[in-house]
C-alpha cells in the first residue's frame, strides 16, 4: 500500500502541475482586441467580460483547491513509515513552493534518514531562500521562530509592481558599482534588490560577487547558496562558490564546485569553469591538464565574444611548462595585442628558449596560433570574471 501512496503523491502533485501550465499556454496578444474582451477607450484599458472572468476565477479556485488537497497529502506522508515516500513527499512540497508546510519540513530535518533530511533542506531553501543547511535544524528553528509572521505577510501580499520594479533599478545600480570596484555601495545596492523582491535569484549572486570581492567569501557563500535554493540550475552560483573556495585556499572544494558549474552549463558557454580548472593544475604543475581545461576556456570564451587576456597569459605560461616555446610566444604576441604586458623576466627567457631552438622570435608569425585573438571592432579584453546579471 506504502508504493501506492508513493505514486498517487506524485500523480496528484503532477496533474496540479499540468492545470497550471496548460492555463500558463494563453499566448501574448500585445495590443490586439480578442473576442470576449472589449476596450475602453477613454481610461485605455481592457476590461474582460464577466462571463469570461467568472471562468478564470473558477478554474483558479478549482487548481488552488487541487494544490490544497496535494500539500495535505505530502504533509501527511512525511511521518509515514516508508522512508522512500518521505522523500518523494518533502521534494514535492518544494515543488508546490508550499508556504504552509515550512515548520513540517523542518521537523523533516530531524528524520533518521539522511535522504529524507536533504530533501526536507532543498525544499525549505527553495521556498524560503534561506540556506542554513540540511543539519542545522536549530538555525532553521530559530529563524522561523523569529522571522514567520513578517515571512507569511510578504507571501501573503506578494509582491508589488513597485517592488518588482525597485528590485530592478537597484540591481541595475549595483552592476554598475559593481563594476566600478564600489563594492560596499554595490553590497547596498544588491541587498536592497534582495529586499525589494526576493524571489530573484540574480539579486542573491549579484549580493554574493559583492561581497566575495570585499574578501568576505564565507558570507557570499550563504547568498550564492541562496541563489541555487531558488533555482538549482544556473551554472554562475557554483562557479562563485568555487572561486571563494579558491581564496580560501581550499583548492579541493573549489575544483568540486567548479566541475558542477561546468555540469549545470547546458549551454556550454561558460568559460570560467574552465579557466580556473586549468589555472588550477597550472598552480600544481599539472601542465597537460592545464592546457586541456585552458584551451576549452580559450574556445568558449572566444565562442562569446570575449577575449580575456589571462586566460593567454596563463597559456603562455602552461605552454612554456611544456615546452612548446613556439606556442608559448605566440601567447604572450596575444596578450600584447589585449594591450596588456606580461612579466619581462618571463617574456624573455621564452625567446632565449626559443633562440636556443634555431628559430628568431621577431620573425615568426605572431598569428600563427589559431586561438590567437582577432577582436572585431568594438570588442573590449574582459578584465574581470563572474560578473552576474
Amino acid at each position: 500500500m506504502s508504493r501506492l501512496k508513493l505514486w498517487a503523491s506524485v500523480g496528484l502533485a503532477l496533474c496540479a502541475g499540468w492545470s497550471s501550465a496548460e492555463e500558463g499556454m494563453v499566448p501574448d496578444r500585445g495590443y490586439s482586441f480578442e473576442r470576449g474582451t472589449r476596450h475602453d477607450l477613454e481610461n485605455g484599458v481592457r476590461v474582460v467580460d464577466e462571463e469570461k472572468k467568472d471562468g478564470y476565477d473558477k478554474n483558479k479556485k478549482a487548481e488552488a483547491e487541487r494544490n490544497a488537497r496535494a500539500v495535505a497529502m505530502h504533509v501527511q506522508n512525511l511521518s509515514d513509515p516508508d522512508e522512500k515516500i518521505r522523500e518523494t513527499s518533502a521534494e514535492m512540497l518544494g515543488y508546490l513552493t508550499a508556504v504552509e508546510a515550512i515548520p513540517n519540513l523542518i521537523e523533516a530535518l530531524n528524520d533518521q534518514h539522511i535522504n529524507v533530511q536533504i530533501k526536507a533542506h532543498g525544499a525549505l531553501n527553495k521556498i524560503t531562500g534561506q540556506n542554513f543547511g540540511y543539519k542545522n535544524y536549530a538555525a532553521w528553528k530559530k529563524w522561523w521562530m523569529s522571522n514567520s509572521k513578517e515571512f507569511l505577510a510578504k507571501q501573503q501580499a506578494g509582491v508589488s509592481q513597485l517592488n518588482e520594479t525597485r528590485g530592478m533599478y537597484m540591481n541595475t545600480l549595483g552592476l554598475e558599482a559593481l563594476k566600478s570596484a564600489q563594492f560596499a555601495q554595490a553590497t547596498r545596492m544588491f541587498q536592497e534588490a534582495v529586499n525589494a523582491d526576493p524571489k530573484i535569484p540574480d539579486y542573491r549572486n549579484n549580493l554574493g560577487l559583492a561581497l566575495m570581492e570585499q574578501g568576505r567569501p564565507i558570507d557570499a557563500i550563504n547568498y550564492f547558496q541562496e541563489a541555487l535554493g531558488l533555482n538549482d540550475r544556473l551554472p554562475q552560483p557554483y562557479m562563485n562558490i568555487g572561486s571563494c573556495f579558491a581564496r580560501l585556499n581550499r583548492h579541493i572544494e573549489a575544483q568540486h564546485w567548479y566541475r558542477k558549474a561546468m555540469l549545470t552549463d547546458k549551454e556550454g558557454k561558460l568559460w570560467e569553469p574552465f579557466w580556473t580548472l586549468g589555472k588550477e593544475f597550472l598552480r600544481k604543475g599539472s601542465f597537460p591538464m592545464a592546457m586541456e581545461f585552458l584551451e576549452q576556456a580559450q574556445l568558449k570564451a572566444q565562442k562569446n565574444n570575449i577575449f580575456d587576456p589571462r586566460i593567454y597569459r596563463d597559456l603562455a605560461l602552461t605552454y612554456y611548462g611544456l615546452d612548446q616555446y613556439y606556442s608559448a610566444w605566440i601567447a604572450v604576441n596575444d596578450v600584447k595585442r589585449l594591450g596588456y604586458e606580461l612579466d619581462e623576466g618571463f617574456v624573455k627567457k621564452v625567446r632565449q628558449a626559443l633562440i636556443a631552438q634555431g628559430y628568431d622570435p621577431d620573425n615568426l608569425d605572431p598569428m600563427g596560433n589559431p586561438g590567437s585573438p582577432s577582436p572585431p571592432a568594438g570588442a573590449t579584453p574582459r578584465e574581470t570574471a563572474n560578473s552576474g546579471r
